[in-house]
């Protein structure tokens, strides 16, 4: 079996949680402050690339059918620039966007092989 699609998480923690301790009381009093979510794909085949798309757009049509919940983020919100996902997210969110960038992964893999499987 090849190698699958992986994520690292490159975030800077001081983008999340704060550099001290006002920035921290001020994520409890401000839910509309946003961060910078970074992640580095490693993706090493011409395949790989191609079913990040496709799960990517699978999950937006999901997102368009049965809506939105509340306070959720949408998977047309992340920039996708070469090997680095950049996701600029509310603080409240941070958690929802991490979960879905590991199923767009998931899924990006389980479409590789059925791509593989094709040809």
């Amino acid at each position: 079996m090849s190698a699958q699609i992986r994520f690292i998480e490159t975030t800077e923690p001081s983008a999340v949680v704060g550099g001290d301790v006002s920035d921290q009381v001020a994520l409890r009093l401000d839910p509309t402050r946003r961060c910078m979510l970074r992640f580095e794909v490693d993706a090493r085949h011409g395949d790989d690339t191609e079913a990040l798309r496709y799960a990517r757009r699978a999950m937006i049509r999901e997102e368009r059918t049965r809506g939105l919940e509340w306070d959720e983020p949408s998977m047309e919100d992340p920039t996708f620039s070469g090997r680095e996902i950049r996701w600029f997210a509310l603080v409240s969110q941070v958690s929802w966007c991490r979960q879905k960038i590991a199923e767009l992964v998931e899924r990006a893999n389980r479409a590789r092989e059925a791509l593989g499987q094709l040809g």
